[in-house]
């Protein structure tokens, strides 16, 4: 059961978003930057039952797409994308594990950077499909870190272990 709320979902977002505007865009590792946003979507789908993942993913995507991109809707509809990849890990896999972490953001990322190529090449941009592929090992290799720590970040919130009653009697004792 996740206790994550609304109200509590949405400043992580907010500071996600904040966190890739001013710092990320600017960072760049192998000549390219992360999309936090992306990982806290696939974090939260694969963490939460509530469609934290999907609505402010679309939300804070179309944010995202009017702060730095040149067309409008592709980072929302490649969080909608990453939230219908991540989401049936979650109802397969334990929570506890972050393997199934890598695999979605590895699964998420190559969706990410071609949609983003395909709605430049349909805008007329002149970005061979070259470009694209050669900076995804990088994107993979930095999304799936980032993924993992923010699961491991998360995590926490969803699984609750309880006190140990033996241990607890034994203290009382």
């Amino acid at each position: 059961m996740s206790v994550m709320r609304w109200y509590l979902a949405a400043p992580v977002f907010f500071a996600a978003f904040i966190i890739q505007t001013v710092l990320l865009n600017g960072f760049e590792l192998w000549g390219h930057s992360p999309n936090l946003l992306l990982c806290v979507v696939c974090v939260f789908s694969f963490l939460y039952r509530e469609p934290y993942g999907l609505v402010m993913g679309v939300i804070f995507g179309a944010l995202l797409d009017v702060a730095t991109s040149w067309y409008f809707g592709s980072q929302a509809i490649s969080f909608v994308i990453a939230f219908l990849i991540a989401r049936p890990f979650g109802r397969v896999f334990n929570h506890e594990w972050f393997f199934p972490q890598i695999i979605i953001a590895a699964l998420a990322t190559p969706v990410n950077v071609f949609l983003m190529w395909g709605m430049g090449r349909l805008a007329g941009s002149p970005v061979h499909v070259r470009f694209a592929a050669e900076s995804l090992p990088a994107l993979l290799i930095m999304h799936c870190v980032l993924a993992v720590i923010l699961h491991f970040l998360f995590v926490r919130s969803v699984i609750r272990h309880g006190i140990d009653k033996k241990y607890y009697r034994e203290i009382l004792m």
